[in-house]
C-alpha cells in the first residue's frame, strides 16, 4: 500500500468516481469530502474499503480541499479531483518518489473533451501541483481556481506520468461549468475592475489566442468549441463582475409582492406554490388573486398558509365570469410591497425569479419576463407526479440563465409610446410574467375593468403605461418561468375587447375610468 492519503472533493460525480477510486486502490487512505451530492456518488464510494467519507457545505474550493487534507492520517497528500484518473504508470512512479518534506510534485494532466485528448487551447502541457507534505504547504483559500501555495523553500519537481482528466463530456457540460466557475470568479475578484468593453476585448483575445496561437484550429470542431467556450467564460466572468458591482450600488426595491392569478386549477396552483417556496430570495409576500375558484382551492391555500416561508394571502371574488383585471386590481390594492410581480397560476418559477425581476426593476419601467412553454405530455408528467422540479429538465437554451445576454436584450428591447406611431399592437405582451412599481400602476389606475372575458387587457395596460411616459423592456435568459400547458381561453370577447384597446391607442389614454380607484 502507498502511505499517501488521496484527498478528493466531490459533488454529484457518479459518472467518474468509480474509475477514479479504482485507480487509487493501492493507497492506504482515500479521503472524500462531499459537498451535497444527491446522486449515487457516496454509495459508490462506500464500496471501497480504503475510503473515508466526510461532508461539508460549499465553502469555496480552496477551503474545501484544505478541510479534506485535515482529515488525512498521512503527512503526504495526493490531491485529485473526482473526474481525474491516476494512470497506472503514475502509480509505479509514486511508489519510488523521494518524499522530502519540502518537495512539491507536479503531475502532467491529459485533458479530454468527449473522450478525446486535446493538446491545444491551453490544455497542454498542463502541469498541476498535486503531491506534497501537508506540514509544508496547503491550498490557498480561493473560492475558485485554487492552487497549492509554493513556499520560499519549496522544491518543485515535475513527473513524467500523471492524470487523465475527463474535463468535459460535451458542449452542455462545458457551458454549465463556465457558468458556474465564472459566477464564483466574479464573487472572488471584487477588487478587480471591469466594463462591457473590457469583457468584450478580453473574450475576443481569448478566442484568438486559444484557436490560433494555441492551435485549437488543429483539433477540428472540438478545438473550435473549446476556444469559443473559453472566450465566453472570459466574457461572462468579467460581465458578472461588472454587474455585481453595479448591482451593489443600484437601488433595489425594499419590498415586493408576488401576485399569482388562479381560477379552479388547484393542482397547478400547488405546483406553483411549491416552486415559490424554493425561490432565493423569497418575495416579501404572495397574494393569490382568485377569480372565483371553488372551496377546494381555498382549502389548498389555507393548508399552505400553515408553513409557508413568507406571508401568503388569498384574495377572492365571486365567480360571475372572466374578470382578470378586477381581481388583479384587488390584489394590487391589498399588496404591501412597493414592487409588484404578477404571474399566472400555471407558471412554475425558477429559483432566481424574484432576484432577476428586482435587479432590473426601475421606476417607470414595465418588465416582461421569460416564458418556457411546456407541451401537453410534459405537463401531464408533472401533474401526475406533482413534482414541479420535473419542469426544469425540459429547459432548452432559452431557459438558460445567461446574465450578459439578459442585459443585452433588456437594453435593446426598450419601447416607448412612439411604438404606436407605426404599430397598433406590441407583440409578445404577456401578463403571465410581468412586473412594475406599484406607484406606476396606481398612476394609470391599474388594469382596466371594462375588459370582460379574455383578451387585450395586458396590452391595454402596457399602452397606458407607455403613454404615461413609461418604458417597456423584455428580460430573456433571466426571470424564467415554465408555463404548464392548457387549452387556449375562449376568444368570444376578443373583438369587443380589442375595440377598448384601440380606443386607448387612438386617444393616448393614461387613465382608465374603471380601475383600482373606481
Amino acid at each position: 500500500m502507498v502511505d499517501i492519503s488521496a484527498c478528493i472533493v466531490v459533488k454529484n460525480a457518479k459518472d467518474t468516481i468509480r474509475e477514479c477510486l479504482n485507480s487509487l486502490r493501492e493507497f492506504n487512505e482515500v479521503i472524500i469530502l462531499d459537498n451535497g451530492s444527491i446522486d449515487d456518488t457516496i454509495a459508490i464510494a462506500n464500496e471501497f474499503s480504503n475510503v473515508c467519507v466526510f461532508k461539508s457545505e460549499f465553502i469555496g474550493f480552496g477551503p474545501l480541499k484544505n478541510l479534506a487534507i485535515s482529515y488525512a492520517k498521512n503527512d503526504w497528500i495526493l490531491s485529485i479531483d473526482s473526474d481525474e484518473i491516476l494512470e497506472y504508470s503514475t502509480l509505479d512512479c509514486i511508489k519510488n518518489l523521494k518524499l522530502d518534506s519540502n518537495i512539491i510534485y507536479a503531475l502532467p494532466r491529459k485533458n479530454l473533451y468527449n473522450g478525446k485528448w486535446i493538446k491545444a487551447c491551453g490544455w497542454y502541457p498542463d502541469y498541476v501541483y498535486r503531491i506534497f507534505n501537508k506540514n509544508h504547504t496547503r491550498f490557498n483559500n480561493n473560492i475558485v481556481h485554487e492552487s497549492v501555495i509554493i513556499q520560499k523553500d519549496s522544491i518543485v519537481k515535475k513527473l513524467d506520468q500523471g492524470l487523465r482528466h475527463y474535463a468535459f463530456r460535451d458542449i452542455n457540460h462545458l457551458i454549465d461549468k463556465l457558468q458556474y466557475y465564472s459566477t464564483l470568479w466574479a464573487e472572488q475578484n471584487t477588487h478587480k475592475s471591469s466594463s462591457p468593453l473590457k469583457s468584450t476585448l478580453r473574450s475576443i483575445w481569448s478566442f484568438l489566442n486559444n484557436y490560433l496561437f494555441k492551435k485549437g484550429i488543429l483539433y477540428g470542431y472540438e478545438g473550435f468549441v473549446i476556444s469559443v467556450c473559453n472566450a465566453l467564460g472570459v466574457f461572462f466572468k468579467y460581465m458578472k463582475l461588472y454587474e455585481n458591482k453595479k448591482m451593489q450600488s443600484a437601488f433595489i426595491p425594499k419590498t415586493n409582492s408576488l401576485i399569482v392569478t388562479t381560477y379552479n386549477q388547484k393542482e397547478r396552483l400547488s405546483l406553483v406554490l411549491d416552486s415559490i417556496k424554493n425561490l432565493q430570495p423569497l418575495p416579501s409576500e404572495v397574494l393569490i388573486a382568485d377569480d372565483g375558484s371553488k372551496e377546494d382551492t381555498r382549502e389548498l391555500i389555507e393548508s399552505y398558509m400553515q408553513n409557508f416561508p413568507c406571508r401568503l394571502k388569498h384574495i377572492w371574488q365571486e365567480d360571475i365570469g372572466f374578470r382578470l383585471s378586477e381581481i388583479r386590481n384587488k390584489a394590487i390594492k391589498a399588496a404591501i410591497g412597493e414592487y409588484i410581480i404578477i404571474v399566472d397560476g400555471d407558471m412554475i418559477l425558477e429559483s432566481h425569479f424574484i432576484q432577476d425581476h428586482l435587479i432590473y426593476a426601475k421606476r417607470g419601467v414595465f418588465l416582461q419576463g421569460s416564458r418556457v412553454i411546456l407541451d401537453s405530455k410534459q405537463t401531464q408528467e408533472i401533474l401526475d407526479s406533482m413534482d414541479y422540479k420535473i419542469a426544469f429538465k425540459y429547459s432548452d437554451f432559452k431557459a438558460t440563465r445567461l446574465d450578459p445576454f439578459a442585459k443585452f436584450i433588456y437594453l435593446t428591447s426598450k419601447l416607448t409610446s412612439k411604438v404606436f406611431n407605426k404599430n397598433e399592437l406590441i407583440k409578445g405582451v404577456r401578463g403571465c410574467n410581468m412586473s412594475f412599481y406599484k406607484s406606476d400602476c396606481e398612476a394609470i389606475n391599474g388594469f382596466n375593468e371594462d375588459f370582460i372575458g379574455w383578451g387585450r387587457e395586458d396590452s391595454e395596460f402596457v399602452a397606458r403605461f407607455l403613454f404615461n411616459n413609461g418604458k417597456f423592456h423584455r428580460i430573456k435568459f433571466n426571470a424564467i418561468a415554465y408555463h404548464l400547458y392548457h387549452q387556449e381561453n375562449t376568444r368570444t370577447m376578443l373583438e369587443s375587447n380589442h375595440l377598448v384597446y384601440l380606443n386607448t391607442i387612438k386617444n393616448k389614454l393614461t387613465w382608465c375610468k374603471k380601475g383600482i380607484t373606481i
